[in-house]
């Protein structure tokens, strides 16, 4: 059984901690993680190591040339998926069944795969990609919650591939201490998540939003992209997005695994984002959130903004800090409507690490017998 990660490191707590939890019920079953860069594999041993399962392989595979020069050509890292799937197709021939938390690995089918392949879901967000329709491909789908459930069937999934196990990431940092603290002061902290899709995230206002934070001191900020946002940023302008950053009172992070592991999502006193699905990891525990309006979308009755009701919406940077002080001090009617709509994207999450592991296993006996 082959758990692959190409998507990135920030994939793989939506999935390893499952294919630990396997290795670990199941001894007859060799897992093997595999997956492309350093950093993903380090995450990888990271999650064996803390579940303590020592026979959850972890096997780092290298580039195939056509996918560097796809990347070169187009300077865009994820043009390198395709040659790097037909790759894997080869090396897992033997397989019997792969799983993935990406839909690009849908591809295999066409590089002739033909036994059983698993999606999970990461994310529990409140857009729909297009991308959406790619989970055809695949023989069962597993994702958190019944929203996911009711959004696949709209998109013409059929119901009895679909499967709500809970939302794996939560319950594997459930586990794990909170970080330290960010800052040397106690301003509350505000976490600008904004998403990588600049069709529908604030990353334009960015600059103008963290001067707003550099002209005021009664809130901390932590400016915390989705970490595919610069991936393709050269040195250069990395570095001037650094030098926004100011001692105890800004962080600027582009690419650290702070950015999803949680790290961020624990110590912020308030959100403030667009479309990232980090809003209800960052709910669980319910606080004070807040949007930027970047694209002047007409929001209140788009179902892939739902989240925006769970707090304040601001039409642009110059209104943000006053929309942030109201988020605050209406957060007491948001509350119920907060947790309800937690409890709908991720599901009952404690548990779903081995609700998870055991489906799965049942999934694989079901195919064999067939």
């Amino acid at each position: 059984m082959a758990f692959v990660f190409i998507g990135g490191e920030h994939q793989v707590l939506h999935l390893a901690p499952v294919a630990a939890a396997i290795s670990l019920r199941y001894p007859n079953i060799t897992v093997e993680c595999i997956c492309a860069d350093g950093r993903t594999a380090a995450a990888l041993h990271k999650v064996a190591k803390t579940m303590g399962a020592d026979m959850m392989q972890v096997t780092q595979i290298t580039w195939p040339w056509a996918s560097r020069m796809a990347a070169r050509l187009t300077g865009i890292q994820s043009s390198m998926k395709g040659p790097l799937l037909a790759k894997i197709r080869w090396l897992l021939r033997n397989a019997h069944a792969i799983i993935v938390p990406e839909r690009t690995s849908a591809a295999l089918r066409w590089f002739g795969w033909s036994r059983l392949l698993i999606h999970f879901r990461h994310g529990a967000g409140d857009r729909a990609p297009s991308s959406e329709a790619r989970l055809r491909a695949f023989d069962f789908i597993f994702v958190a919650g019944q929203k996911d459930i009711d959004r696949a069937i709209a998109q013409g999934v059929d119901r009895k591939r679909l499967s709500a196990v809970g939302y794996i990431k939560m319950d594997y940092l459930g586990t794990i201490p909170a970080g330290l603290r960010l800052f040397g002061n106690d301003r509350p902290i505000v976490l600008y998540n904004p998403h990588f899709d600049r069709s529908i995230s604030s990353i334009s206002l960015a600059r103008d939003v963290i001067a707003r934070f550099r002209e005021q001191e009664r809130y901390n900020l932590v400016f915390a992209p989705h970490i595919h946002t610069f991936e393709n940023l050269d040195a250069a302008s990395r570095a001037e997005w650094q030098k926004l950053s100011e001692p105890e009172h800004i962080i600027v992070d582009l690419d650290s695994p702070k950015l999803f592991d949680m790290t961020y999502t624990r110590a912020a006193s308030l959100y403030l984002g667009d479309m990232s699905s980090q809003l209800y990891e960052f709910l669980t525990t319910p606080r004070p959130v807040a949007f930027l309006n970047a694209h002047g979308a007409n929001w209140k009755d788009d179902p892939r903004y739902a989240g925006w009701h769970l707090g304040e919406v601001a039409s642009g940077a110059d209104n943000v800090l006053d929309v942030i002080d109201r988020a605050f001090e209406r957060h007491p009617e948001m509350v119920r409507s907060q947790s309800e709509a937690v409890a709908l994207a991720f599901g009952d999450y404690e548990g779903a690490i081995t609700r998870a592991a055991g489906a799965i296993a049942a999934s694989l006996q079901s195919s064999q017998r067939a």
